[in-house]
């Protein structure tokens, strides 16, 4: 696991690339690189975890003429350095990231749905003069670029790519934060900065004559409703079995030793059991505990614990930690409307300084197989949807809906699943956004974004759960979850893996019949029924809880600690001019008071003010 930059300009320095490359430091403290040839720079800092003495990046083949700077991991890089020495190709080391470069030799930009893994990478070809950028399938590794006139930057985080380009405007993307605002993320391409781009998953961008082009390599694919694979639901699972067990031995490939999170759910313990299957030893296991009850699961990992025979590490979270969300927000580069990250930053920080590099997570199952609450609310919800809208709106006014979403949804939502999908995710409406944001700041435009650069499948004939799986694992699953696990882990310099996202299986999963995984006996189906053996049989029961934090109650106390009042102050918001102060205000009283649960929003406009801080954002 590594952080990397380029750069692609007329002139580059050293000490400009350099500078770029330092601020990823904790991303890779173990080394450091740098290549510099005719208009081309790349730098590297290196986290060893696979061929500790030989994996000195950037990289390149036999001539030097192409060269590479890489992060992630590569899963089946032995078997593709077997194939490509077959066919010629001599190796110098072992690790991964030379078998890029010589896959790239051999095939091309059509070596990319050849990699098994998670990874972003800027590729050198110096005999064509072209630069080749890529990211992994569901996102898991970072890839911004920015482009200044001539000059074009890339790199796993922002702040390299301003060092890179000094002259880029640092401005704040209102779109961006509107789109926060709306789905509880930041959509790619977008980033909170004006002019700072992601890079979209299974997309790779070619630099060619000038010319910069973006294309999809990849697009996870289900068959139309009523076409999926004819199989019972017994063998379904015991081949979801196998494929589970495949992806956890290959994404432990490690010159390091593996541990795992454990929160007491089905996910990370189906993971921790398997890793202790595959392993010569006791694993261990992190967890976070939490003090209020209602968030916690300690109990249940400690069970799972020690049916497993790990070697169990526990960590409680306080109110007091939420002072932590400042450096959060500082390794995040933008905002959010959450708190999740605060939690997972503890935890991995944890892991580093128990001695892990490399860890196990569970993120992905929930949108493999239909894990969290609203694909089932919104299976209930369909069934409404032929009523006149005025008698929904009835409806959604009585305690039938379980929360707030499925209120929304019953009442407006409609035949479209990217609208449903909004409504179950939404944060603000769009008349609280008006509101909410300045006047001077509320030009924006927004119809929705498309997906990708990639044509959409044609949603209409898959199932609805397919629908909502497609949804999930393109958008929030990638912008949000994939996002803040990467962040929050790479700044204690751990490596976070998850094996749900191995594309083999989701392959697998989404031919497989829509009952499989949602069905009435319970979420996961494929899963619960597919749990190892030495899982306590409470797990199999156990239901989602999901990672969350009391940051309800946080907003409820009369005075926030001084680093928010100060970002919260009235000088504060009205120098960023984002949003009115009013309605800050009255937003803060409501959720105080009682009357109106406000936290998203106001999370959302706290971590916006310390953002707009931490980068240095003009107006």
């Amino acid at each position: 696991m590594c952080g990397i930059v380029g750069l692609l300009s007329p002139d580059v320095q050293q000490a400009t690339l350099q500078q770029a490359n330092d601020l990823l430091t904790h991303r890779g403290p173990d080394d450091s690189g740098f290549y510099l040839g005719n208009g081309v720079g790349l730098g590297a800092r290196r986290l060893s975890i696979i061929d500790l003495a030989g994996g000195h990046q950037p990289l390149s083949n036999e001539d030097g003429t192409i060269w590479i700077t890489y992060n992630g991991e590569v899963y089946n890089a032995p078997e593709l350095r077997q194939q490509l020495q077959a066919a010629g190709h001599h190796f110098r080391t072992t690790s991964d990231t030379e078998a890029i470069v010589h896959a790239y030799e051999a095939w091309g930009e059509e070596c990319l749905p050849r990699l098994r893994g998670m990874f972003a990478f800027g590729l050198w070809d110096g005999r064509r003069q072209r630069l080749l950028l890529a990211r992994d399938r569901f996102g898991i590794k970072p890839l911004y670029y920015a482009q200044l006139g001539s000059c074009l930057a890339f790199a796993s985080e922002i702040r390299p790519l301003l060092a890179a380009l000094p002259q880029l405007p640092r401005q704040a993307n209102l779109e961006a934060l509107r789109r926060l605002f709306t789905l509880g993320f930041i959509p790619t391409p977008l980033t909170a900065l004006a002019g700072v781009w992601k890079l979209p998953a299974a997309h790779y961008l070619v630099v060619e004559k000038g010319q910069a082009t973006v294309r999809p390599y990849w697009q996870l694919r289900f068959p139309p409703a009523g076409q999926h694979q004819a199989i019972s639901l017994e063998e379904a699972t015991e081949q979801f079995k196998g494929h589970l067990k495949e992806a956890v031995d290959a994404w432990r490939l490690s010159d390091v030793p593996v541990g795992s999170l454990l929160s007491g759910g089905i996910d990370s313990s189906a993971l921790a059991a398997l890793l202790t299957e595959l392993s010569d030893g006791p694993i261990h296991t992190f967890h976070i505990a939490f003090q209020a009850a209602s968030h916690d699961e300690s109990a249940a990992a400690r069970q799972t614990a020690q049916a497993l025979g790990s070697r169990h590490h526990e960590l409680t979270f306080t109110p007091a930690d939420f002072d932590a969300l400042p450096t959060v927000v500082r390794h995040l580069e933008e905002p959010q409307c959450s708190a999740t990250s605060v939690p997972i930053y503890l935890l991995y920080r944890a892991c580093h300084e128990a001695g892990f590099k490399v860890i196990m997570t569970g993120e992905g199952a929930d949108e493999l197989l239909g894990g969290y609450h609203w694909f089932e609310g919104d299976r209930r919800a369909r069934s409404f949807l032929p009523w006149p809208r005025p008698l929904r709106t009835l409806l959604a006014r009585t305690p039938l809906p379980a929360s707030a979403a499925a209120r929304r949804v019953l009442a407006q939502g409609t035949a479209d699943p990217w609208q449903r999908f909004t409504l179950w995710h939404q944060v603000a409406t769009p008349q609280q956004l008006s509101t909410l944001f300045s006047q001077e700041r509320n030009g924006s435009d927004h119809s929705p974004l498309p997906l990708s650069a990639s044509p959409l499948l044609p949603l209409s004939l898959l199932h609805p759960l397919d629908q909502f799986l497609f949804l999930e694992s393109q958008t929030r699953m990638v912008d949000f979850i994939n996002f803040e696990v990467d962040r929050m882990s790479m700044a204690s310099s751990v490596e976070a893996r998850p094996p749900f996202l191995d594309h083999v299986l989701w392959e697998f999963c989404a031919r497989l019949p829509p009952g499989c995984k949602l069905t009435p006996q319970g979420n996961k189906w494929l899963l619960r029924q597919g749990l190892p053996e030495s899982l306590p049989a409470a797990v199999r029961r156990r239901p989602k809880k999901g990672l969350a934090t009391p940051h309800a109650a946080w907003w409820r106390a009369k005075r926030l600690p001084a680093w928010a009042e100060e970002g919260l102050h009235p000088a504060a918001l009205a120098e960023t001019a984002i949003f009115t102060l009013a309605e800050v205000a009255r937003l803060r009283h409501l959720h105080r008071s009682g009357q109106a649960d406000a936290s998203r929003l106001l999370m959302g406009v706290l971590t916006t003010q310390l953002w707009h801080q931490e980068m240095a954002v003009s107006r």
